[in-house]
C-alpha cells in the first residue's frame, strides 16, 4: 500500500491526541500510555483510540456544524429560507483545512510508529494499520471534495523538513483513496482476530466498532461506492468497476444492522460539544423548506411517513412550510415566531428529533444512502444487473424505518416547548405500504431523467440538515446533467462549488499554492463536477 505520510514529531502527536480524547478514554489512556513520571511513550494503541475519539470525523461538533448550518441551509435548501432578492455572498466559518489536517496527525503518527516496527511485529499490529487507512481516506476524500487540489503525496511531512508540499490533483487523491480501499478491502475479507493480546486489545481500543472486522469490511465497501459514484461525470469505467467489485464482494451496508452509525457515549455532554447545541442556536435557519414538503407532500400520494418525525406541527397543529418564493418577504417575518416554542409557525424541524435528542443517531453512513447509489449505478449501466425499483423502495423503506428509531431516541419529554406530536408512533405496515406502492407507481412511470431526479429527491429528504457535506457533494455532481432539477435553494441563493484555502498557504507555501492560486475560489467547479 502506498504510503502518503512520511513522520512528524511523535510527542506533539501525542499531546494533540490527549487534548481531543473524551474525558473517560482520556483517563484510561494516561492511566495506560503515560509514565507516571511525566515522559510520554507514544503507542500505536494511543494513537489510534485518541484518532478516534476525535469529534468531527464521524460525529459533527458543535463549532462545525453551526458554521457549516449557516453557509449549507440556504444553498441547499436544508432550512426554510425565503428569496428576499438578495443575491448571497459566499462564506463559510467553518475551514475543513486545518481541521482535517489536524484530525490526520495521530493516524499519521500511528502509520510511522507501524512503519518502525520490526517485521515480525507488524503483523501483530496490521489490523491497526489497515483501518487507520480507512479513516484517513474517509478524511482525505471530505477534504478533496471541499477544495478539489490539496496536499496529500507530500502531506505532513515538516518532520523530515518537507515544509513545502505540493497539491495533488482532485483526481490523483481520488486514484489513490479507491486504491488504498480495495487493498484494505482485500485485508479484512480473510482477516480473523488472533489470539495474541495485541490483536485482542484491538477490541477495546477500536471506539468505532468494538473490533468488528466484518462492520470495517462494510464500512470499507461502502465507503467506496460512495466515492465511486463522484466519478460519473469524468470516470464512469473507474465508477463501474469499483460498484462491480464491491457488489461481487458481497459486504457493503444493505439494512439497518449494517449501517454506519454512532450514538455519543457521553450524552450529559452533547449540548456543550455537538450539534444539538449547533441547531439550537440555529433555531432560526431550522423552519421546514417549502421544497422538501414538495417531496415529502405530493398531491395525489399519501403524505410521506418521514415528515412528522423530520418536523413538528405548528401554532395551528398544521405541518406547514415556509415559503421558498414569496413576494412580500416581511409579511412571512410577520407571522414567525420563536418565543414559544410549542406554538412556533411555520413549522419547525423537530426537536425532539434533533435538537432535543441526546442520544440521536449520527448517521455516518446508512443502507438508505447506498441503495439510492445503487439504483442510480444500475440505471447507468444495467449489465450490474440491480433491480433499480427494488433498491430505490429499499432506500425509502430504510430511511423511514432509521428516522423513527432516531425520534423514539429522545428521552426527554419535559424540556420546554415540548409538544407530544414530535414523537409519533411510527404508521402501520399497511400505511407505510400504501406509500410505498405510491412512490413505485411514480419512479416507474417517470423517464430515465426523471428516475435519476426522484433518486436525487429522496437524498435530499434522508440527508435533510444532518448530512451536510454528501448533500453538497450530490448537487454539484447531478447538475451537470439534471441542471436546475437539484437546486432546492431560493433562487436568489447561488452555489458555492468549493471552499477558498487558508490564507497561510499563499504566504508559507507561495511557489506550490501558485498552481491552484487560480482556482482558489468558490465558484470554479471541482474536477469531478465534470463541468
Amino acid at each position: 500500500m502506498k504510503k502518503y505520510f512520511n513522520s512528524i514529531n511523535k510527542v506533539a502527536a501525542v499531546l494533540f491526541m490527549v487534548a481531543i480524547a473524551g474525558t473517560s478514554c482520556q483517563k484510561r489512556l494516561e492511566k495506560d500510555f503515560f509514565n507516571p513520571d511525566g515522559f510520554t511513550d507514544p503507542t500505536i494503541e494511543g494513537f489510534y483510540a485518541g484518532a478516534q475519539q476525535q469529534l468531527g470525523i464521524f460525529r459533527y461538533s458543535y463549532g462545525e456544524f453551526y458554521h457549516t448550518f449557516r453557509a449549507f441551509n440556504p444553498m441547499l435548501g436544508s432550512g426554510g429560507f425565503v428569496n428576499d432578492g438578495v443575491a448571497n455572498t459566499f462564506g463559510w466559518g467553518h475551514s475543513p483545512y486545518g481541521d482535517i489536517y489536524g484530525k490526520l496527525r495521530p493516524i499519521k503518527s500511528l502509520q510511522d510508529l507501524y512503519a518502525s516496527l520490526p517485521d515480525n511485529q507488524k503483523g501483530d499490529y496490521q489490523i491497526y494499520f489497515q483501518t487507520s487507512n480507512v479513516i484517513k481516506d474517509f478524511l482525505f476524500g471530505q477534504l478533496a471534495d471541499a477544495y478539489d487540489d490539496v496536499p496529500y503525496t507530500e502531506a505532513m511531512m515538516a518532520a523530515s523538513q518537507g515544509y513545502f508540499p505540493k497539491f495533488d490533483k482532485q483526481q490523483v487523491i481520488y486514484t489513490g483513496i479507491l486504491a488504498d480501499l480495495k487493498e484494505v478491502s482485500g485485508f479484512l475479507k480473510t482477516y480473523t482476530l488472533g489470539t495474541s493480546a495485541i490483536q485482542q486489545n484491538f477490541k477495546k481500543f477500536d471506539i468505532f466498532f468494538a473490533g468488528d472486522v466484518n462492520m470495517w469490511r462494510v464500512f470499507t465497501n461502502s465507503l467506496r461506492i460512495r466515492l465511486a459514484m463522484r466519478l460519473t461525470n469524468v470516470d464512469p469505467n473507474l465508477a463501474k468497476s469499483v460498484v462491480q467489485e464491491v457488489l461481487a464482494d458481497g459486504a457493503y451496508s444493505k439494512d439497518r444492522a449494517s449501517s454506519v452509525t454512532l450514538v455519543d457515549k457521553q450524552q450529559d455532554r452533547a449540548y456543550e460539544f455537538l450539534l444539538n447545541r449547533s441547531i439550537q442556536e440555529s433555531r432560526d435557519l431550522l423552519w421546514a423548506p417549502q421544497n422538501m414538503f414538495k417531496v415529502l407532500r405530493k398531491t395525489g400520494q399519501p403524505d410521506d411517513p418521514r415528515l412528522k418525525v423530520l418536523f413538528q406541527p405548528d401554532k395551528d397543529g398544521k405541518y406547514t412550510p415556509m415559503p421558498t418564493e414569496a413576494t412580500d418577504v416581511s409579511a412571512i417575518r410577520s407571522t414567525i415566531t420563536s418565543t414559544d416554542l410549542a406554538k412556533t409557525f411555520p413549522s419547525m424541524y423537530n426537536r425532539s428529533s434533533f435538537e432535543r435528542n441526546l442520544g440521536m443517531l449520527s448517521m455516518v453512513l446508512t443502507s438508505s444512502e447506498i441503495h439510492l447509489l445503487l439504483a442510480e449505478a444500475g440505471m447507468r449501466w444495467p449489465d450490474l444487473g440491480l433491480n433499480v425499483a427494488n433498491e430505490y423502495e429499499t432506500a425509502i423503506r430504510q430511511s423511514i424505518d432509521i428516522y423513527y428509531e432516531n425520534n423514539a431516541l429522545n428521552k426527554d419529554v419535559t424540556y420546554s416547548g415540548f409538544i407530544p406530536e414530535s414523537m409519533p408512533a411510527k404508521p402501520s405496515a399497511t400505511d407505510i405500504n400504501t406509500f410505498i406502492v405510491a412512490k413505485l407507481a411514480e419512479f416507474t412511470a417517470a423517464n430515465d431523467t426523471e428516475k435519476k431526479g426522484l433518486i436525487f429527491d429522496q437524498r435530499y429528504v434522508h440527508f435533510n440538515m444532518l448530512k451536510p457535506y454528501e448533500l453538497w457533494a450530490e448537487v454539484r455532481r447531478l447538475k451537470k446533467e439534471l441542471g436546475e432539477r437539484v437546486n432546492k435553494a431560493p433562487s436568489n441563493v447561488k452555489l458555492m462549488e468549493r471552499t477558498i484555502y487558508p490564507s497561510s498557504e499563499e504566504v508559507n507555501n507561495n511557489a506550490n499554492f501558485l498552481q491552484v492560486k487560480a482556482k482558489n475560489n468558490y465558484t470554479t467547479p471541482v474536477w469531478w463536477s465534470g463541468r
